[in-house]
């Protein structure tokens, strides 16, 4: 009986395990590998010995107890219960943070002993993806949320020897770290043309690589069916991304391809102008105008490599009538209006020149007489005397026929106003009626 007692007082003994590493990505789910003899009675604690052994997940009396769990790990861990019988302490820890690196403590005690194993843990951010684009003859190459701290080395294809190249960029590349702890970098090199521009960045154990290039440029016009070529080999590649933009900013359409089989996507402004786009990717187009002229870039990405090809495509008109076919309807309405208008003020002025320039006869002149001529006439026959009326020949007039002459005076003033102003003209041996000028004058 005391025998009895005394084993089941022994102290177990506690076997440690060698650490074991573990890398884990940042942002997803990441499980930290534990095991034990199975045994009846089980108890586990995730702790983390750094931190004042901070309680990251216990498990006993056959269910989890989460009364002791820190707050940064609440909701963020789970055990596989239906394996625990088995053996299986193994954590699940979601959401991985730069704050999770360290190391890790597995104890698991069941009637038949204790285990201590520990678990490192290292946290990468690997780089997803490399940007490069062309801008006035610079390279811009850039990465953004990266850990560990990565670097960027520029090549090119041929391969030429960048440290006595005058267009790169001496002292070109930044690093900066965000608030989440990741890094994002950037640099920039002159644009050489005739060969193949690289940029690698490389994080850990992971790199990526972007190529920039420009093919020649590429002939079209409105009538004609225009193919512009994206010169990647594809023959290898199972699973790529295919994207064509427009000036580098505006996309023409995307194109997922996986294990043989595609699914394209075209932007709804681009579909009258895309005829296809062949099984080597390269771009069909028709129906172009003037302001489809431009820079068509081909971007294809890889699991670990961005390439991008750029190629000017130069439209040349058939016929004038196709600048038209670049302008919009308000433009060319607005244009046949300032010509009617123009036509119509140059005919008015001309019509004004040669009623100017025309001169009045004699006869005319004599006929013309001004408003001031008929009122002196008419004061000075009111003021002769019945001798001057009777040697004239005519009658005294009375104050109403007086008043009637005036009113049939003032209504040949105002018709013949436009002619007194404007002298008719006059050609070589002929009379010109003056009416003609007048009519043509008052034509609004």
């Amino acid at each position: 009986m005391l025998n009895n007692n005394c084993h089941r007082r022994r102290k177990k003994r506690t076997k440690v395990q060698r650490d074991v590493h573990v890398t884990c990505v940042f942002s997803e789910d990441c499980v930290l590998p534990c095991s034990f003899l199975p045994g009846s009675e089980e108890v586990i604690h995730w702790m983390k010995p750094e931190d004042n052994d901070l309680s990251v997940h216990s498990y006993y009396y056959s269910t989890d107890q989460l009364k002791q769990q820190s707050q940064r790990f609440r909701g963020r861990t789970a055990l596989f219960n239906d394996q625990i019988p088995k053996g299986n302490a193994s954590l699940l820890l979601r959401g991985i943070t730069l704050q999770d690196q360290g190391r890790y403590k597995c104890y698991t005690s069941t009637i038949k002993g204790n285990k201590e194993s520990f678990i490192n843990i290292a946290v990468e951010a690997p780089v997803h993806l490399v940007d490069i684009q062309l801008s006035d003859d610079i390279i811009t190459c850039s990465s953004t949320g990266i850990y560990p701290e990565p670097k960027l080395t520029w090549s090119t294809d041929p391969p030429s020897d960048l440290s006595f190249d005058p267009g790169t960029i001496q002292n070109s590349t930044s690093i900066k770290v965000d608030d989440q702890g990741l890094y994002d970098i950037t640099s920039t090199k002159q644009f050489s043309r005739n060969q193949t521009n690289i940029c690698t960045v490389t994080s850990g154990t992971i790199d990526r690589t972007a190529t920039l290039k420009q093919q020649a440029p590429v002939q079209g016009s409105p009538s004609s069916e225009v193919s512009i070529p994206c010169s990647v080999s594809q023959s290898d590649l199972l699973t790529f991304d295919l994207t064509w933009t427009f000036n580098q900013i505006v996309t023409i359409l995307t194109s997922t391809y996986t294990k043989g089989t595609s699914q394209m996507y075209i932007d709804d402004q681009w579909k009258e102008q895309v005829q296809n786009l062949s099984d080597s990717g390269s771009l069909q187009l028709h129906k172009l105008t003037m302001v489809h002229q431009g820079t068509y870039s081909c971007e294809l990405s890889t699991a670990r490599d961005t390439h991008l090809i750029l190629t000017y495509l130069q439209i040349t008109p058939d016929k004038l009538s196709d600048v038209s076919d670049g302008l919009s309807p308000g433009s060319i309405t607005g244009i046949i209006l300032a010509a009617v208008i123009i036509a119509a003020v140059i005919c008015y002025l001309l019509r004004v020149f040669l009623c100017k320039s025309k001169k009045p006869t004699r006869s005319q002149e004599m006929n013309t007489i001004s408003h001031e001529e008929e009122e002196s006439l008419s004061a000075a026959a009111n003021t002769n005397g019945p001798n001057e009326n009777s040697q004239s020949g005519k009658p005294l007039q009375n104050e109403e026929e007086r008043e009637e002459d005036r009113e049939r005076q003032q209504g040949q003033e105002e018709e013949g106003s436009v002619t007194a102003d404007i002298p008719v003209p006059q050609t070589e041996g002929e009379d010109i009626d003056p009416g003609e000028c007048h009519q043509q004058l008052n034509v609004r």
